[in-house]
């Protein structure tokens, strides 16, 4: 009986032993699903910075959208007066014309053409600000600023 009894208690020990040992590979399939789930959690969290990031960068955009749209329409409105300015001189010049006399109706009568050519073709360029890009921006206004000094300084020179 004694002997019965080591048997019995040697292959309860050897069962016990088997049974708290996890299946063959159990271990590295645990480990495998949480570094999946661990892969997941990241990406997801990388997708997120992602939009994050995104939905900055679209703010950023709008917004420089925004001042430069502004910008360019604050310097339209400056020129805009300016060039009410150059009509009245240019009106008042053309009123002049008819009673003056001598030299001043030879400079008005030569001059006052070529004011309103260029008069004209700044009005043309400051109607194709509205079409200029922000990469353009500053060409199509150095080049309008250029049109400008030389319309107010043949302007001055005929007054």
């Amino acid at each position: 009986m004694n002997r019965s009894m080591t048997s019995f208690a040697i292959i309860a020990l050897i069962s016990s032993s088997i049974a708290a040992c996890d299946k063959p590979g159990e271990t590295e399939q645990k480990k495998e699903i949480a570094a999946t789930d661990q892969a997941a959690q990241a990406r997801a969290q990388a997708d997120h910075n992602v939009q994050a990031a995104q939905a900055q960068s679209n703010r950023d955009v709008a917004s420089a959208r925004a001042d430069f749209e502004k910008s360019r329409e604050d310097y339209r409105h400056g020129r805009q007066q300016d060039l009410a300015d150059v009509n009245r001189k240019i009106a008042d010049l053309e009123a002049k014309q008819p009673t003056a006399t001598g030299k001043e109706r030879a400079t008005l009568d030569s001059n006052l053409p070529m004011l309103r050519s260029r008069r004209d073709a700044f009005v043309v360029d400051l109607q194709r600000l509205d079409d200029a890009t922000p990469a353009s921006w500053d060409g199509a206004r150095a080049s309008l600023d250029r049109e400008w000094d030389a319309l107010k300084t043949a302007l001055a020179q005929v007054s």
